[in-house]
């Protein structure tokens, strides 16, 4: 009974967060005009955003390792596609939204279900995502 409205109820709940990101974000950022934006992009140099994307694409390829580790050590691998994708998909979410043992272990747990994970399995595969990333941190 409880699922059943919980499932009803979880389409408006995240359509919520999402129309409340949306206005914490317009309220950071409506001192800025969006020409002034632009200006200051077009400013700066092509191999510095060049170099930014580069870096950001390097540590979404770490992150996915992290999950890749993950899976092999709770013995239950999955085919590299699927596993870049649901670490692609939950390190975006959590690095974007925030809420990360929220937002990308939601993520993780849709797409990793789906493909035969428990949830015991799911949640070793985000804890050890999360040992890594903050060991990583810390060294």
């Amino acid at each position: 009974m409880k699922t059943a409205a919980f499932k009803r109820m979880a389409p408006f709940l995240g359509l919520g967060l999402f129309a409340l990101a949306a206005v914490v974000l317009y309220r950071q950022l409506h001192t800025y005009r969006l020409h002034e934006i632009i200006a200051r992009i077009e400013q700066m140099p092509s191999t510095q955003i060049w170099m930014a994307l580069v870096l950001t694409a390097c540590s979404y390829l770490v992150m996915t390792g992290y999950d890749l580790l993950a899976l092999r050590y709770i013995r239950h691998p999955l085919k590299i596609a699927k596993t870049a994708l649901a670490s692609f998909l939950g390190y975006t979410f959590s690095n974007n939204i925030g809420f990360s043992m929220i937002a990308g272990a939601s993520v993780r747990y849709r797409l990793y279900s789906a493909w035969g994970l428990s949830a015991v399995e799911i949640t070793q595969v985000v804890l050890f995502c999360t040992a890594s990333l903050w060991l990583g941190f810390l060294f």
